[in-house]
């Protein structure tokens, strides 16, 4: 995925279907009003959407608002950045995974079919 295919939850969740547990998602999130806040809400919605861990990265500068951030199935931030560049680590674990995923199977308990991705 790509910075702006982050407000469409149906590409994150054909990847899942597909098998994905890690999305990343490079971006160059543009500032502006709530812009930061929509960032955040979104990594935390897509990462519940498909039970994914999220490893997105922001584009620092004057245009964008940086904030790289590894967000785990549950929407929790493992971690992030601020505006300026820095590098960011989380352990990411398959087995954690799998819990979250039994513990919270919306994969498999969707009720609606996913429209085909060209």
């Amino acid at each position: 995925m790509t910075c702006y295919d982050l407000r469409f939850p149906d590409m994150a969740l054909a990847l899942a279907l597909k098998g994905a547990e890690i999305l990343a998602l490079p971006a160059a999130w543009v500032r502006g009003p709530l812009k930061e806040h929509h960032w955040a809400t979104l990594l935390a919605a897509r990462a519940l959407d498909t039970t994914c861990y999220i490893v997105a990265s922001g584009e620092c500068g004057t245009r964008n608002i940086g904030q790289s951030r590894i967000v785990d199935p549950l929407g929790v931030t493992l971690a992030g950045a601020s505006v300026e560049p820095q590098l960011i680590i989380s352990d990411l674990r398959r087995d954690d995974l799998s819990r979250i995923r039994q513990q919270l199977p919306v994969l498999q308990n969707r009720r609606f079919a996913l429209p085909q991705l060209t």
